[in-house]
């Protein structure tokens, strides 16, 4: 990685990750990092889309989802990817949802812990 590369790489945070459709970035760029927790006590799925138009979680096919393993008592399951540099690619923008299922809409108990990095080329 370059130098100057440091400064296009943003972070984002999102304290209730739930089935409610948020966006990471709003243009083409590509997500370096993830790290999502689960409090809850049954598996949860981090759902992907790289859609400019409305997404309807559910019906909505998902570029990726993927497989948050479940918590216990006092402790979140969790899992972290590093996609490398640059990252995977998303030509219109990078949005998520934390649904039950992996292509469905059922809205977790508790909101998951959701950390990214992206890659912004745009800036």
């Amino acid at each position: 990685m370059r130098d100057t590369d440091w400064q296009l790489l943003t972070t984002v945070f999102d304290s209730d990750g739930d089935n409610t459709v948020q966006t990471l970035l709003n243009t083409h760029g590509c997500l370096s990092r993830i790290e999502v927790a689960n409090p809850n006590s049954a598996v949860a799925f981090l759902q992907l889309f790289d859609e400019s138009g409305t997404i309807t979680v559910g019906t909505t096919t998902p570029k990726m989802s993927i497989l948050i393993p479940k918590g216990g008592d006092s402790d979140y399951g969790s899992k972290f990817i590093n996609f490398g540099f640059p990252g995977l690619p998303f030509r219109n923008s990078i949005k998520c949802a934390c649904t039950t299922t992996p292509t469905g809409n059922g809205d977790p108990s508790t909101g998951l812990i959701v950390n990214a990095v992206i890659y912004n080329p745009a800036g």
